[in-house]
């Protein structure tokens, strides 16, 4: 099972890197800040603070973010873009939860900033399950649809896939409704993590990131 699972990661990975870069797509890690923008909500009481360096980004060379599980349902994302000078925000609000038990998947809708040429923010709704194959390896899966605020005009597909091994590396792939990334995280702590990205396929970046908080089973807000 583990050598098939890793044969389709191989070949998606291969069919993203031949395909051309172009702007980025409602659900861009860059314009999130946060190095990846789909998957689960952040645990309450969570605070994630990442810096992220982009030494070849066209509209953004770096990116400071901060993001808080506020609840359970609840988790609320600020930032600020180098180069474009801009502040970037999200919201993300979650009215199913996951059910570990079954098969029955998160549901999250919301918010994000994105650099289209048209609109600074757009509004998302996804879908996300984790499945543990061992001990050692898991993966989550999160699927969506975005659009951009105010008009509503045009629809894009996201999806995103993250494993994890050993609970201290974690390669990605994301597809943000107009390209892909991929990426792999290692986390030698719990509070400590490093990723190198490939931005629209063709951008390296850098992103370190710091996670602290009050227990997972405290809100910010009750």
């Amino acid at each position: 099972m583990y050598r098939n699972l890793i044969i389709v990661i191989v070949v998606i990975l291969g069919f993203a890197a031949s395909l051309p870069a172009q702007v980025c797509g409602p659900g861009c890690p860059v314009c999130s800040g946060s190095g990846q923008s789909t998957g689960a909500l952040l645990p309450p009481g969570t605070f994630v603070s990442t810096g992220m360096a982009i030494p070849g980004g066209e509209e953004e060379t770096g990116v400071f973010n901060l993001r808080a599980g506020v609840n359970s349902w609840l988790d609320l994302g600020l930032g600020y873009t180098f180069k474009s000078d801009k502040f970037i925000w999200s919201l993300r609000l979650q009215p199913i939860s996951e059910n570990e038990e079954s098969w029955r998947p998160a549901v999250i809708v919301g918010t994000g900033s994105v650099q289209t040429g048209r609109s600074d923010q757009s509004a998302f709704i996804q879908v996300t399950k984790s499945f543990e194959f061992s001990e050692i390896i898991s993966a989550r899966f999160s699927i969506g649809i975005a659009s951009l605020l105010p008009d509503f005009d045009k629809e894009y597909f996201l999806a995103g896939i993250t494993l994890t091994v050993t609970e201290q590396w974690s390669p990605f792939f994301s597809y943000d409704g107009i390209n892909y990334h991929v990426g792999l995280s290692w986390i030698p702590k719990d509070w400590l993590f490093v990723t190198g990205i490939m931005v629209e396929m063709k951008n390296p970046a850098i992103l370190v990131g710091f996670r602290w908080g009050f227990d997972k089973k405290t809100s910010l807000v009750e």
